[in-house]
C-alpha cells in the first residue's frame, strides 16, 4: 500500500477520513490488483476532496460521473492503470417518475419519500423535477427497492420506469439575484448581504460553524471573498457571489449575490 499523507486537507470530519482513506486503498488496489473501485454519491466539497486525494497519490486513471453529463452530484470511478473508462461502468441509473402535469411535486417531496425507504442520501444522485416528470439517479443496487415501493410521492400517484431523457427538460440552473453594498468582501459582509442580517449576526453565524466557501468550511469572519465563489449556509442555502461592480459615494463595495432557487 502506499503512505499517504493527508495533513494538507483541512477540516476533516471523520466521514471525511473514511472516504480519504477508502480511496487510498482504492489506488492501491487499481495499481497491485488490477481492480475497479467506485464511491457513493459524493457532493461538491466531498468530489473536491476526492479530486485532491488522487491528485497527491499521482494516480490519473480515475473519472467522475453522475449519470450525466454536468451533473452535480458524482461518484468517483478508480480504475486499473491504461484501462479504458467508459460512463456504462459506472453502477448508476436514471429512474423517471411520471404523472400528472398539473401536480406538483418538489426536490424535498421526492427526496423525502425516497428516503423513508431508509435509503441513504449517498445513494442518491441528481433529481431534476419538470413538467409531469421527475429524474433520479440512484446507484443500481437501490433500483429494486423504488420500483417495488413507491407509487406515489406525497398524495401524487407515480409511475416509475428505469431509463430517462433529457431533450425535453431545461437543466438551467434558477437563482434570485440579490444585489446591495458591502463594507468589503470579507465574509461576514458578504453573507450579512446574502441573508439580509446584520454583519454582527453573521459573525456570529459563521463561528458558530456550517458556513463553507468553496467547499471548505470556515470559521473566521475576515476570510476574504473574490467575484464568482460559491458558498452556501446552514439553514439559508447557496449562493454565488456573483460580480463586484465598483464603489459607491461612501466608499462601499456594490456587489450582486445570487441565490439557488
Amino acid at each position: 500500500m502506499k503512505e499517504f499523507n493527508f495533513s494538507f486537507l483541512k477540516n476533516l470530519s471523520k466521514q471525511d477520513y473514511l472516504l480519504v482513506n477508502k480511496i487510498a486503498d482504492w489506488v492501491s488496489l487499481a495499481e497491485e490488483k488490477y481492480t475497479k473501485k467506485f464511491s457513493f454519491f459524493l457532493d461538491g466539497r466531498q468530489s473536491k476532496i476526492a479530486k485532491q486525494v488522487v491528485n497527491a497519490l499521482k494516480f490519473d486513471n480515475y473519472r467522475f460521473f453522475g449519470g450525466y453529463e454536468n451533473a452535480q452530484r458524482l461518484l468517483l470511478g478508480v480504475f486499473p492503470p491504461y484501462s479504458e473508462i467508459n460512463d456504462s461502468d459506472f453502477p448508476v441509473k436514471g429512474l423517471t417518475f411520471t404523472y400528472r402535469k398539473c401536480d406538483l411535486l418538489t426536490h424535498r417531496d421526492v427526496l423525502g419519500s425516497l428516503m423513508s425507504l431508509n435509503i441513504s442520501r449517498e445513494c442518491l444522485g441528481d433529481i431534476i423535477i419538470s413538467d409531469g416528470m421527475t429524474i433520479v439517479f440512484t446507484v443500481d443496487k437501490i433500483l429494486p427497492l423504488i420500483l417495488e415501493n413507491v407509487h406515489k410521492i406525497g398524495k401524487i400517484g407515480v409511475k416509475a420506469e428505469v431509463g430517462f431523457d433529457l431533450s425535453d427538460v431545461s437543466l438551467e440552473q434558477k437563482f434570485t439575484e440579490i444585489s446591495g453594498t458591502a463594507a468589503s468582501l470579507r465574509a461576514d459582509s458578504v453573507i450579512a448581504l446574502a441573508i439580509n442580517k446584520s454583519r454582527e449576526k453573521a459573525s456570529a453565524l459563521i463561528k458558530s460553524g456550517g458556513v463553507f466557501i468553496d467547499y471548505e468550511e470556515v470559521f473566521s469572519p475576515s476570510v476574504l471573498m473574490c467575484e464568482g465563489v460559491g458558498f452556501s449556509i446552514r439553514g439559508y442555502g447557496k449562493f454565488i457571489l456573483s460580480s463586484v461592480n465598483g464603489l459607491s459615494r461612501k466608499n462601499r463595495l456594490h456587489i450582486t449575490i445570487k441565490k439557488y432557487d
